[in-house]
């Protein structure tokens, strides 16, 4: 019996709205007990982070992370960057905590009033989406709902620019959200959050900028900064999709993964 364990789930719980929040944290300790004794007694632990992977028994655990398969969200002929409107994509759960108001109010705020964001993802918890139209000063805003992977890369293909704002909680500041190396993948610059491991890898790879996710000020500042220098937002894009190339995309991880469950097997 393996656990594949794609979240911290005790530090998920203390973020999560519907849990009232007296009893959040001892839910939370539940669940870090129930994980501490599931480490020991199954056969492996398959762990989507290196800090999900500190909290199992090493000799038990195998890091496999979530990266991006490399051609999936690549179209065959994308829109040259230079010719693309001054618009930015979010894809994923359109919540609170991952910065919808954030988003909505940052690009109502650029200097340029063309600049439009596109929102590709289910909104949670509902009379959120007309909260955020409110919000939405001037009509920036196309919430597209759920989109598959085609329509994803259809989008990613046509944007300036991915969005990943994350408010500070204690299962984002260590976690790897899969859309940023989607954006990466796709040769889209990235504005995200700026805790310290995600700016460990935007910055050292030196595809994208960095912001308070809870400053839309500074979330629209980003955004002007991209539209105002369209060849450095480009050359972003470019280091972006070729560190995927090297590092992280799926390819890399899914022989981690097939020689994992080898070994397990005995074959």
């Amino acid at each position: 019996m393996v656990y594949d364990v794609h979240e911290d789930v005790p530090r998920q719980t203390l973020g999560k709205e519907w849990i009232p929040k007296p009893v959040r944290r001892p839910v939370a300790w539940l669940a870090e007990m129930s994980e501490w004794v599931a480490g020991r007694a199954l056969n492996g632990v398959v762990a989507a982070t290196p800090s999900i992977a500190r909290r199992f028994p090493e000799k038990k655990t195998v890091i496999v992370q979530n990266f991006p398969i490399l051609s999936e969200l690549v179209m065959p002929h994308p829109v040259p960057y230079a010719k693309r409107s001054p618009h930015f994509a979010y894809v994923g759960g359109v919540t609170p905590i991952r910065g919808a108001k954030e988003m909505v109010e940052g690009v109502s705020k650029t200097a340029h009033p063309e600049a439009r964001l596109q929102i590709g993802g289910n909104v949670l918890p509902p009379g959120l989406e007309e909260q955020l139209k409110k919000a939405d000063v001037g009509g920036r805003v196309s919430f597209l709902g759920w989109v598959n992977r085609s329509q994803v890369a259809e989008l990613l293909g046509s944007v300036r620019a991915g969005l990943v704002l994350f408010h500070h909680a204690p299962n984002h500041t260590n976690a790897q959200p899969n859309k940023l190396f989607e954006y990466m993948a796709a040769s889209l610059p990235v504005i995200a959050s700026h805790f310290p491991l995600w700016r460990e890898i935007i910055d050292g790879v030196g595809c994208g900028l960095l912001v308070d996710p809870e400053d839309s000020e500074a979330i629209a500042r980003a955004m002007d900064w991209l539209l105002d220098n369209p060849e450095e937002a480009e050359a972003m894009g470019q280091r972006g999709r070729e560190a995927v190339e090297r590092i992280y995309n799926w390819e890399s991880e899914s022989g981690t993964l097939v020689r994992f469950y080898r070994e397990k097997l005995g074959v």
